[in-house]
């Protein structure tokens, strides 16, 4: 079982550095859909079923197909989005930040003591948790159906065809 989350982790890392650092807006949807997909496997390892799944399901599928739709239909000419934005000067040091705070993030899980639940604690925590989003959470689940809701609308109304 820990091989599998670190793997997914490590894969995750390099999926997000990918996402952000690509030049390509479609390969950085792609690469986010994957750090996702990773995390949800994490997710299902732990025993949380339901958060993998949705996770899965919605931020590697949904919200990857709302973003290459939004891609493929904006105006811009993909060939002056670099100039626009000076990525290059911009992103000189984000992956020294990115591996700098990765690395600060283990080293402070080591001096903790941070360790893995192992599988009857994590069914126990899911089973917590589980109560607490949907006895006590309930606004945070209804809050995030109308973000979703909201985003979708929101692509909608942006990239409607113009009179």
């Amino acid at each position: 079982m820990d091989a599998v989350i670190y793997l997914s982790l490590g894969v995750m890392l390099v999926a997000g550095v990918m996402a952000v650092m690509l030049p390509s807006m479609t390969k950085s949807a792609i690469a986010l859909a994957v750090a996702s997909a990773a995390l949800g496997m994490i997710l299902y390892e732990l025993g949380g079923i339901w958060a993998a799944l949705f996770e899965i399901s919605v931020c590697s599928g949904l919200v990857t197909v709302i973003l290459i739709s939004a891609i493929s239909l904006s105006n811009i000419d993909k060939e002056e989005l670099p100039k626009v934005y000076e990525d290059k000067k911009r992103m000189a040091l984000l992956p020294y930040v990115l591996i700098a705070g990765g690395v600060m993030l283990v080293a402070v899980a080591l001096w903790a003591g941070f360790t893995l639940p192992v599988a009857d604690q994590a069914a126990n925590l899911g089973t917590y948790l589980r109560g607490i989003l949907w006895n006590n959470r309930q606004v945070d689940i209804w809050g995030q159906i109308i973000v979703l809701l909201t985003g979708a609308v929101a692509v909608v109304v942006l990239f409607r065809e113009r009179d």
